[in-house]
């Protein structure tokens, strides 16, 4: 897990943006994008077995939202003090590995087992 996990996981449930310094493995070398924190945990496609930090990417130009990032390729996360809407981004059914209060048009399936974080300063 990164230093501010915790942090991760209050954007996700706050619906706050995060500004994420990550090693970007297309781009071959470290970038800075504002980012929508999605959920911690496996893939969806039951091959990514790895916790990984789930976002979506605006800045994306490949379109592969969305980006599961390994805890190694995260440098910094830094929450921003804008709010994103779930029910505008196109995730289709997902089963959740954190708990959240998102609209049901975001169309998320809460999973049976659940990460929970106690909150720690940086």
């Amino acid at each position: 897990m990164i230093p501010n996990h915790a942090h991760f996981i209050d954007a996700i449930r706050d619906k706050s943006l995060t500004r994420i310094v990550f090693y970007s493995h297309p781009d071959a070398g470290k970038v800075d994008h504002e980012c929508a924190p999605l959920d911690y945990g496996p893939g969806q496609d039951g091959q990514n077995t790895s916790d990984r930090y789930w976002v979506w990417d605006n800045n994306d130009s490949a379109g592969a939202n969305p980006i599961g990032l390994l805890p190694d390729q995260v440098i910094s996360v830094q929450v921003i003090g804008r709010n994103f809407a779930p029910e505008h981004l196109p995730l289709g059914p997902r089963t959740w590995s954190v708990i959240r209060d998102w609209p049901v048009s975001a169309k998320a399936i809460p999973k049976a087992e659940t990460v929970t974080t106690a909150k720690t300063e940086v």
